[in-house]
């Protein structure tokens, strides 16, 4: 079963859960406009990316602490993002968003690294691949709910899915070399929300997310926020802007390199973005 299969089906079960948990809907809707029965947004996101990235060696030891941007790759870039929000009921809402950001760079090697078992010398050309693919998937239960304001809490996770591959040219043959790397897994957090209509076209939503745990080979911390505030066209369209920002400090195990060997590592991430976009009310 392919890692984003994985994933599908872990959200799909997420959601099944969500779904027998809550109360049934209501007939009528009288938590809109605050909320939307359900909803879907495009969206521009313009991608601000820092990361840190070790691989360790069991033969070599710790390996060195690479900032892939300051090897080349863009620290900013313009992708979509797709994303949705379920309200089952008056008090249960689930959501999930969706990014993947690809980048590639070429440059020459400054200093030597320590890649997991290889060594990559000094005045080697390096080319470098870095692919994230996110999902966020949350559910939120609302005991505050008001004519103008809610607020909830939840728990959700984070679907990491990454891929690395490094190709080096030294200056003799023998310096030549490749390694590919990936790894995936859940990433789970507690969930806080609230949303306000400041009248009957403006609406604003911000919400956090938080947890340090061990889950698995993953073990560390991450923190998820966004912020949004749109105008309400009709019963059926809003347009609007945000900002989301998600953070991951981590030691992860089993990360599996193209010999089929499981290495650990350690990952230090900073993704936000500004977006605007478009949502679909039904």
């Amino acid at each position: 079963m392919s890692i984003r299969r994985n994933a599908t089906v872990i959200g799909i079960m997420f959601v099944v859960f969500v779904c027998l948990a809550a109360v049934p809907a209501q007939a009528q809707r009288d938590y809109e406009p605050l909320f939307d029965k359900f909803n879907l947004q495009i969206e521009g996101s313009w991608v601000n990316i820092s990361s840190e990235i070790r691989l360790d060696s069991e033969v070599l030891g710790e390996g060195t602490t690479v900032n892939f941007e300051n090897l080349g790759l863009a620290a900013d870039k313009t992708i979509p993002t797709v994303a949705f929000q379920w309200q089952i009921s008056k008090r249960n809402r689930v959501s999930a968003r969706w990014q993947n950001i690809d980048r590639s760079s070429m440059t020459n090697v400054e200093d030597e690294i320590q890649w997991g078992d290889e060594i990559i010398p000094v005045d080697a050309t390096l080319t470098l691949d870095f692919d994230i693919t996110q999902i966020f998937v949350d559910y939120a239960y609302y005991p505050w709910v008001k004519e103008r304001w809610a607020a909830g809490f939840g728990l959700g996770f984070r679907w990491m899915d990454l891929s690395t591959t490094l190709a080096w040219e030294g200056l003799n043959a023998a310096d030549d070399g490749r390694s590919q790397e990936s790894a995936s897994g859940p990433l789970p957090y507690l969930y806080f929300e609230y949303r306000r209509l400041f009248s009957d076209h403006w609406r604003f939503l911000a919400g956090l997310g938080w947890l340090s745990v061990k889950v698995g080979d993953i073990d560390g911390t991450q923190w998820v926020g966004h912020a949004s505030i749109e105008y309400l066209v009709g019963d059926r369209w809003s347009f609007g802007a945000g900002f989301n920002l998600a953070t991951i400090d981590v030691d992860w195990a089993g990360i599996e390199v193209d010999q089929g060997n499981l290495l650990n590592g350690a990952l230090n991430w900073d993704i936000q973005d500004v977006s605007v976009f478009a949502r679909v009310r039904f």
